[in-house]
């Protein structure tokens, strides 16, 4: 062979062997890049994920946004690589994306996208505080994917006017508050899952308080109550819990009321339910639909030519049953609250309207009646700070459990009030239980048929037993004797705000003929009982106001009397005249 082609194929069979031996970088495993997933995905919430790219070598992941971070963590392998991607919360209702590129020294070696919905809804107005107390509009400021749902937090004073999906704004307007404090509320937005709340208040009118008037309120206290001959309770119909008509009775019409004045009776006590008929959230404020309704009927009355005693009843016992828990602020503040809107409501009433700050407060000791003097100072307070008429109108407070004997032994002291002669007490007569309430035995006693003394001899054969002693007509003259000497003779009235046999007995112990006779007695026992509890009470100085509940006496939708003999003895009893 050639010498110089011999030299030249070992030179070259070098090199080839050489090139042989150097890999390259894209073939190498240390250096090669595996990347684990090519997409991220995210809520709109700030989050957190972890991404793993397998590689040996030295890289650098970065992000195209912001708002999407990429830090790398400590990994115990020398194989791979950890990092965090971080994103803060997507404050809109469209979503995002960011691009993470991965760099191996200045080589790009692979790409990832971070994706991040949007919200559903954005609000983003915060509260709307201190709106004035003049009736006014106000924005707040709506984004929504889609078409969003606004939910009012039950207050009346405030609506919504317009949602502009366009320019991402809901406009909302209040009504002016005639209230002497503010009030709040909310309105809640609602869209995809998502639900922002925003609260809503108005300042408390800067109305000056009338001053007071005395036109239409001339007459004190004992006058006042001297005026009103005959009084019947308008029961189980605007205190119902669930509503007027939830008890049974009618919706209250003024043919009711007329028939009412009709058949003698020229006062009517109204208990009134306030609890339930408060703007949901909105500290303590009376729903104006709710207002107005029981101005209606108070309405019906007074335009009548008739007084109305229109009170806070039991209300589901926020009040009265909460006494032997010791005094609560809270409480205070409801009651001054809601007497302050009602007295606001009813300012401009005449003397034909009187106040009666609770109906039967849990009272059995002293310590639970300085209790109730403070909510009863609280009403007189509320009431009399509106000023005009409410400066002289009379206002009713009650003893302790309305109970005859408790008030006689624990009402040694009073509310105040800056004006003289304007207060009246109440109590109720129900007494024996046994015969006005029960209608089965119990424990404690034995449910009685008959009352009064003509009707003892009806208590025979399988009636035996049932005419209770110790508690007929001599007992109630004592009893509200008792109420003439505490308050009457130091120039204070009393109502009877509640009296009448309230429940009805099935006479059937017996034989027929037993059982005839025996309902003969019950039915005297009856109009006795109502017609000496009426006499008594106005011979003492006490208004008597019958406890009516649909059927009961009147039956208000036929407008017709049920119980004639009752409701004559009553009317009888009425001609007995007051006291000087």
């Amino acid at each position: 062979m050639n010498t110089y082609v011999m030299k030249f194929f070992v030179a070259a069979l070098a090199a080839v062997s050489i090139l042989a031996c150097k890999p390259a970088d894209v073939d190498n495993a240390d250096d090669k890049v595996s990347i684990g997933k090519t997409d991220i995905s995210f809520s709109a919430a700030e989050g957190k994920q972890e991404l793993f790219i397998h590689t040996a070598a030295e890289i650098e992941v970065t992000s195209s946004k912001t708002w999407c971070e990429v830090t790398q963590e400590a990994y115990a392998s020398d194989k791979a690589k950890r990092f965090s991607v971080k994103v803060s919360e997507n404050v809109s209702v469209t979503q995002r994306t960011a691009e993470l590129t991965v760099m191996r020294a200045s080589e790009n070696v692979g790409n990832i996208t971070v994706t991040q919905k949007g919200h559903s809804l954005i609000v983003d107005t915060g509260d709307v505080k201190n709106l004035p107390s003049e009736e006014c509009t106000f924005y707040i400021n709506v984004q929504a994917a889609d078409d969003y749902t606004v939910s009012l937090g039950g207050a009346s004073w405030l609506e919504l006017r317009e949602k502009n999906l366009k320019e991402c704004t809901a406009l909302f307007a209040v009504t002016e508050n005639v209230q002497m404090f503010p009030r709040e509320t909310y309105v809640t937005f609602t869209a995809g899952g998502e639900s922002y709340k925003v609260y809503v208040s108005q300042k408390a009118s800067e109305k000056e308080v009338p001053a007071p008037d005395m036109t239409g309120m001339e007459s004190d206290a004992k006058t006042l109550m001297k005026k009103m001959t005959l009084g019947i309770n308008l029961g189980n119909t605007l205190e119902a819990i669930g509503g007027e008509t939830a008890w049974g009775a009618p919706k209250t019409t003024e043919d009711i009321i007329k028939y009412f004045k009709e058949l003698g009776f020229n006062a009517v006590r109204i208990p009134c339910s306030w609890d339930q008929h408060l703007e949901s959230g909105s500290g303590n404020i009376v729903k104006e639909s709710w207002m107005n309704r029981v101005k209606e009927v108070v309405g019906y009355v007074v335009d009548n030519d008739m007084y109305a005693v229109l009170n806070i009843h039991w209300d589901g016992g926020w009040l009265e049953n909460d006494i032997p828990n010791g005094y609560d602020k809270a409480v205070d503040e409801k009651q001054a609250a809601i007497w302050t809107q009602i007295a606001t409501a009813f300012r401009d009433y005449d003397e034909h309207l009187v106040f009666a700050g609770t109906n039967e407060p849990n009272v059995e000791n002293a310590a639970q009646m300085e209790t109730l003097l403070r909510y009863e100072q609280t009403f007189i307070d509320a009431v009399r700070a509106t000023g005009g008429k409410n400066a002289y109108r009379v206002l009713v407070f009650q003893g302790p459990s309305t109970d005859v004997d408790k008030t006689d032994n624990l009402m040694n002291k009073l509310p105040k009030d800056n004006v003289e002669g304007r207060l009246a007490a109440e109590v109720h007569y129900y007494t024996p239980w046994q015969f006005c309430g029960m209608n089965q035995d119990e424990s404690w006693g034995k449910m009685m048929f008959f009352w009064g003394d003509d009707q003892k001899d009806y208590a025979v054969g399988a009636y035996e037993g049932k005419w209770l002693s110790g508690f007929n007509e001599d007992y109630v003259a004592g009893q509200m004797a008792k109420m003439k000497k505490k308050f009457w003779d130091k120039g204070i009235p009393v109502i009877i705000g509640e009296y009448s046999v309230c429940t009805t007995k099935n006479c059937n112990l017996g034989t027929a003929e037993e059982n005839a006779k025996a309902y003969e007695g019950y039915m005297k026992s009856r109009a006795a009982f109502n017609a000496c509890v009426v006499r008594e009470a106005k011979s003492n100085g006490c208004v008597p106001f019958y406890w009516h509940c649909e059927g009961d006496l009147i039956d208000r939708k036929a407008l017709k009397v049920t119980e004639q003999t009752t409701y004559e003895a009553i009317v009888e009893a009425g001609r007995t005249q007051y006291p000087d």
